[in-house]
Formats: structure tokens, C-alpha cells, sequence
């Protein structure tokens, strides 16, 4: 498995503060997606981290330290700032920051399916480093919480993959705690189209 060199130096770089910082996360998105099988461009690095509140000028000067950005206003570049890291995490459950032309877009958790995320998750080895990414599960039921048209074929592509391996008792569990009935009945239909019962 092999990553695009700039998405591979900028999830090196922030897995390193990460563990540096001893800071439970979970890649996802399109990174996680290609270890759970399906592999897709991307040119952004989705985390879900749990940095304390306290921590947050410790992570925003790890940030700068290895080239990280935030956008100001007018989307000029500057420097990681830890009142505006902060203030995006509470109003919108993440902040986002730039190295180069990647973004990455960190999640707190706020929900009981991340906390879930964070427990679960498994280690993906690339190279020259090692990281802790999303489930196959997870980010089934991700893909099918968001719910937009290249979700769902997301969530069908990564039940195929992995229609040996997934857990359907977990999907089942957590489909009743967070999905809508039609929603629900959408991934069980794309369960039973890739040959999975649940």
C-alpha cells in the first residue's frame, strides 16, 4: 500500500504529533478507505483525534513546527492559531489546516460512534511508518450517516471488499443506534446485495 508523497509526508508529519502527544486518533476518509480495500484519489487527510482542550496550544505549535497552516479570512496562509482551532472544534466538530496543498481536516469526538472509532480502530503499516486507521465497519457507517450519493457507492464498494471479514453484529448494533429506519434499511439492502446477513 502506497500513498500520493505529499499525503504520505503530511500523515507522517501529523501522526507523529499525534503520538508525540500520546493523543488517541483514527485516520479515515479516503486514506483509511484504501487499507479497508477501495482505493480512491484523494487529495485531503481526514483524523478524528482526541486532543484535550488544554492541549490545544500544544498541538497548534506542533502544527506550525512542521509546516502546517491554518487559512486566515481572506484564505491567506498563517500560522496555526489555537483560539481559532478551538473555536472551530466547538461550532463545527472540527478545524482544518493546510501543508501545501493537502488538507486535513481534524475531528473531535462528539458522538458515541467516534468514541467507537477511536476503540476500534487498527494499525495500518506504510513504509516508513505506522498508523491507527478507521475500520472497515466504521467507515461503512460513516459513509451511510453522510449519506450523499458518492457515499453510498463508497459504502457499497467497501461491503464488497470486505464481505469476508466485516462484522455484521457490529454493523447491526450500531445501525439501530445511528441511522434513520430508511437509512438502515438502504444499508441492509447493500449488505445483502455484496452477500453479507445480517
Amino acid at each position: 500500500m502506497s500513498l500520493e508523497p505529499e499525503i504520505h509526508e503530511t500523515a507522517r508529519r501529523l501522526v507523529g504529533i499525534l503520538d508525540r502527544m500520546q493523543a488517541p486518533y483514527a485516520v479515515g476518509g479516503a486514506v483509511a478507505m484504501a487499507f479497508a480495500g477501495f482505493v480512491r484519489a484523494t487529495r485531503d487527510l481526514d483524523v478524528l483525534a482526541l486532543v484535550p482542550a488544554v492541549r490545544t496550544q500544544e498541538l497548534a505549535d506542533a502544527l506550525a513546527a512542521e509546516g502546517f497552516t491554518m487559512r486566515g479570512d481572506d484564505l491567506s496562509p498563517m500560522a496555526p492559531d489555537a483560539g481559532r482551532m478551538a473555536a472551530a472544534s466547538r461550532e463545527s466538530g472540527l478545524f482544518r489546516v493546510w501543508r501545501g496543498d493537502t488538507r486535513v481536516e481534524v475531528f473531535s469526538p462528539r458522538v458515541p460512534l467516534q468514541d467507537s472509532i477511536l476503540r476500534r480502530r487498527v494499525k495500518a503499516d506504510i513504509g516508513d511508518f505506522s498508523f491507527w486507521v478507521t475500520t472497515a465497519e466504521d467507515l461503512v457507517l460513516l459513509k451511510m450517516v453522510f449519506h450523499r450519493p458518492k457515499d453510498i457507492e463508497d459504502a457499497r464498494r467497501l461491503l464488497a471488499a470486505n464481505r469476508e471479514t466485516i462484522d455484521a453484529a457490529y454493523l447491526k448494533e450500531w445501525v439501530a443506534r445511528t441511522l434513520e429506519a430508511p437509512v438502515a434499511e438502504e444499508l441492509s439492502r447493500l449488505m445483502g446485495t455484496a452477500g453479507i446477513s445480517i
